[in-house]
């Protein structure tokens, strides 16, 4: 089959997509080598199809944005026009989806601040984008969102014809009221319909679904949608009022400045200090850190008493949060005053600094702290070790007993009895609740009911199940690491250790990195499972930290290490006493506390915390 090559350079390869007046092909610019998309149109096409077709090349023509997609030529080959742009191949916005607490949410709050830069960089050119909808919101290899497919554009002073004629072109899912009335629209139509697709993205559903689009358009005009965070409980409240405000009927009501997003990236940051393995996805992948190269131990601090073990330090507002025998203690950093809040037993969990401050004790109860008093309380039948999950108003507690606990707004939701001892965190990831526990047992659960969806057999678990890039990677005391579809249900492949694995995993975009009782820190590939490299550490009972490209961890033997992506120790401290807990990265410094509760702070000279 020959080849069909346009204005001799651009020889088509496979098709990308079509719609109602044009064809999107894959093609390659024979002259300098590279992948571009075209755009032809149809032979049939009316001319009004025309026109709005080179309407489109002239609205792209004048916007130079990384956030919009760029257009490289124009040309006509046999009477149908055409025109060349970046070929934009990451896919749709929406597969960013659905948000979860961890890197994945961060990611998404990031991508909209640079789409919401884009339409403001549009809407100052004149141009209304129209038809906003996740396949018109590519994405790049890299993951940097690109606006493109403007060929229902209105711009100012050249297409008010067109808009007499086609008021309604639109996609009725992400479709604002006033477009769906049809009143004159303003650039606040494409914020509506943005908020429609981060809606999508967010919580794997549009705004409003109906038999037909009469029935879609019907609530765009009269309904509220629910909260998102109704359907994705993942989703912090600041999010979902941004989206909300974006979706609001009248266009006066829609905030318009691209920063909005940015509060709330900075609290979701916030939120996962706050949370033992960086949030309620597990993944010990913190979203800052310090150089480590740069580090120097600035501070020592005596806590006063042991610490407990599982421990782990959890950071909000200037203060770190952790167990120490009979208390949970409170460190400002600023001033190194330590609180002591008593306890009527012994702490034996990691804290949780969210709406309050949770932790577990021997005595079987969890705890939480407002300010210096104690106002609420949960019983279990036995220790409770595993810090629990805070969601909104609901609070998960994984206990020795073997159960449970659920709670929504302090009052009892469910339990779900597990028939063997949970000492690992639950993992909430792709809307379901993931408790492993001792018996060998991975459980999914609804986190509504607690209906078991599913149970998958792996080992015994004492560490939280980790997630990230839709995989599960399960770590299990016998030392092996299984990665699991948590979607297809499947096992994509497991990795033998040689001792115990006690601590939480730590991932990056790539890797799952693991330290075991044997002294060694593994790298593996997350698709494949391979070792891409191992380093002799000394025995690890802590949870790994990953932050700023590189792994933080302590060992047994007093040693505090950051070792790159490629497995070299790029800083060491030592004679630091035994650790059995996680170093906790912050943004200019990053914390390890010993057994015998001294907190080492590690920071960059002359930067304050």
């Amino acid at each position: 089959m020959t080849a069909v090559v346009l204005g001799g350079r651009y020889r088509l390869e496979a098709p990308l997509g079509q719609g109602g007046m044009a064809e999107v092909f894959r093609a390659v610019d024979e002259r300098l080598g590279r992948l571009v998309a075209v755009k032809v149109l149809h032979a049939r096409a009316l001319p009004p199809e025309r026109e709005r077709f080179f309407l489109e090349v002239r609205a792209l023509s004048r916007l130079f944005h990384p956030g919009i997609v760029q257009v490289l030529d124009l040309g006509e080959e046999e009477g149908r026009p055409y025109f060349v742009m970046e070929l934009v191949d990451g896919g749709p916005f929406d597969t960013l989806g659905p948000f979860e607490e961890g890197p994945e949410g961060e990611r998404i709050l990031r991508a909209a601040t640079q789409v919401l830069e884009a339409l403001a960089h549009l809407h100052a050119q004149g141009v209304i984008h129209r038809d906003l909808t996740p396949k018109n919101i590519l994405l790049t290899k890299e993951g940097r969102p690109k606006v493109m497919d403007l060929g229902l554009a209105y711009i100012l002073q050249e297409s008010r014809h067109l808009t007499r004629t086609g008021y309604t072109l639109g996609t009725p899912t992400y479709m604002a009221p006033e477009q769906a009335k049809g009143l004159p629209l303003s650039p606040k139509a494409d914020l509506y319909s943005f908020g429609a697709v981060l809606y999508r993205t967010l919580t794997g559903k549009a705004p409003f679904e109906g038999e037909n689009d009469q029935a879609i358009l019907f609530q765009h005009v009269y309904e509220e949608p629910k909260p998102p965070e109704a359907l994705n409980p993942a989703i912090p409240r600041g999010v979902s009022e941004a989206v909300l405000g974006l979706l609001a009927k009248h266009p006066e009501e829609r905030p318009g400045h691209p920063s909005l997003f940015q509060g709330p990236l900075r609290d979701l940051e916030a939120l996962r200090l706050a949370t033992p393995r960086a949030g309620a996805s597990r993944s010990g992948h913190y979203p800052f850190g310090p150089d480590p190269r740069r580090l120097s131990l600035k501070a020592r601090l005596d806590l006063g008493g042991e610490t407990a073990w599982p421990g782990e330090m959890v950071h909000l507002q200037g203060r770190v949060y952790l167990g120490s025998e009979r208390h949970l203690l409170e460190v400002d950093l600023h001033t190194g005053e330590v609180r002591r809040h008593p306890l009527p037993d012994a702490a034996s969990s990691p804290p949780v600094a969210r709406g309050g401050v949770y932790i577990g004790g021997f005595d079987g109860k969890v705890r939480r702290f407002r300010g210096q008093a104690l106002d609420w309380t949960a019983s279990t039948g036995a220790e409770v070790t595993a810090a629990p999950l805070v969601l909104g108003d609901r609070v998960y507690i994984a206990s020795r007993d073997g159960t449970l606990y659920a709670y929504r707004k302090d009052e009892p939701l469910f339990r779900f009895h597990a028939g063997g001892h949970l000492a690992a965190s639950p993992t909430f990831y792709r809307g379901l609740l993931f408790v492993g526990a001792e018996n060998g047992w991975l459980y999914a659960l609804d986190p509504e009911t607690g209906v078991l969806r599913y149970k998958v057999r792996a080992g015994a678990i004492h560490a939280p199940v980790a997630a990230f890039r839709e995989r599960l990677f399960i770590p299990t005391w016998e030392g092996e690491v299984y990665a699991f579809d948590p979607l297809s249900r499947e096992t994509l492949w497991n990795a033998e250790l040689e001792g115990e694995v006690w601590g939480g995993l730590a991932l990056d975009e790539e890797r799952v990195y693991v330290a075991a009782w044997d002294g060694v820190l593994r790298a593996l590939d997350q698709a494949t499972g391979e070792e891409a490299w191992s380093l002799e550490v000394g025995k690890v009972t802590a949870g790994l930290s990953y932050a700023s490209g590189h792994v933080f961890l302590a060992t047994e033997e007093g040693r505090f290490l950051a070792v790159d992506q490629r497995g070299q120790v790029v800083f060491e401290a030592t004679g630091l006493g035994s650790v059995q807990g996680p170093p906790l990265p912050l943004a200019q410094e990053v914390l390890v506390v010993n057994t015998l509760g001294r907190l080492y702070r590690f920071g960059i000279p002359s930067c304050a915390t």
